[in-house]
């Protein structure tokens, strides 16, 4: 098995953070070309069921819905609005992406079930060395990495601190090396990666570290 952070030779599977920032950043495309073309995620990150519902259970859905009810709100200004209105958008071609097959929905096991279940629990916090439970779909994710043996790609902390605490040697990959290896393998130079970065970092994105010097 490579060492965290390298390369992923097993599936990948993708929580909500790493999916949303490169739909975000519309460069969804570099993610599956590093991921060897397809993206597994839980289904509680994405489920095609809910599309067009009005309740929805995916945290995908959940936030296209909360962009949309920006770009609507006549309370934010105009900048806002438009700001939002961008973000639905973009964080709606996850619809036409699992349509062509780019997105594999993963559905939890009952033994990834009893995992992920421990994992959003307030009374098994400590175990994983957490204050507080993680949220669903990194709950979920860890509990498929974990049982099938695949790369966790992850930029939540708390999640990445649980994984360690059930194995300390578990392959994952954050967003900044997904870029650092977009551009090791040639489909970007050091120069886009960065760009890339500060394009997700214009949306939210909490890192502050460019993949390479500028």
């Amino acid at each position: 098995m490579r060492p965290p952070g390298s390369p992923p030779d097993n599936p990948v599977i993708v929580d909500t953070v790493v999916l949303r920032y490169f739909l975000l950043a519309g460069r969804f495309d570099l993610l599956a070309e590093v991921l060897e073309d397809q993206i597994m995620v839980s289904r509680i990150v994405y489920d095609p069921v809910g599309e067009g519902r009005d309740i929805v259970h995916s945290e995908m859905d959940r936030s296209i819905q909360f962009q949309e009810r920006r770009a609507a709100n006549l309370e934010l200004s105009a900048d806002e609005r438009e700001r939002a209105g961008r973000f639905s958008s973009r964080l709606a071609m996850i619809y036409d992406l699992h349509t062509s097959i780019r997105i594999a929905i993963a559905d939890m096991s009952r033994q990834e079930r009893e995992l992920y279940a421990k994992l959003v629990s307030p009374d098994h916090s400590h175990e994983y060395g957490l204050a507080f439970p993680l949220g669903d779909g990194e709950a979920a994710s860890i509990a498929i990495a974990v049982e099938r043996e695949c790369t966790l790609a992850t930029d939540d902390n708390d999640a990445l601190k649980a994984l360690h605490s059930l194995r300390p040697d578990h392959p994952y990959l954050r967003i900044r090396r997904i870029l650092i290896n977009a551009a090791d393998l040639g489909f970007i130079d050091p120069a886009e990666a960065n760009r890339i970065h500060s394009e997700m970092r214009n949306c939210g994105f909490w890192d502050r570290k460019s993949p390479f010097p500028e």
